[in-house]
């Protein structure tokens, strides 16, 4: 049994700069991963509602070892628990 909750209202698909361009003789996408902490934690307290209706379970998935902005998400997913002791975070 698992449900995914998922961010789609920021990150990379409203961040900005974003485009693509020419750069050294060839096309070049770009986009921007931008968070606010209020982000982060609007979608936190879905997942952990969800997860006290069901197996109290969250895992949350981040890239912090190779992205700030992953950080700021994994900080704020921690913080948030605190609010949801029965919640098992992984």
């Amino acid at each position: 049994d698992i449900m995914v909750v998922r961010e789609r209202t920021g990150d990379v698909y409203f961040g900005e700069p974003k485009g693509i361009t020419d750069k050294d003789g060839e096309r070049f996408g770009y986009n921007n991963m931008c968070y606010k902490e209020s982000e982060v934690r609007r979608i936190g307290k879905v997942a952990y509602d969800i997860a006290m209706k069901r197996g109290k379970k969250v895992c949350s998935v981040d890239k912090a070892n190779v992205l700030d902005v992953s950080q700021l998400w994994r900080d704020v997913m921690i913080e948030e628990s605190k609010n949801y002791p029965e919640v098992e975070l992984s």
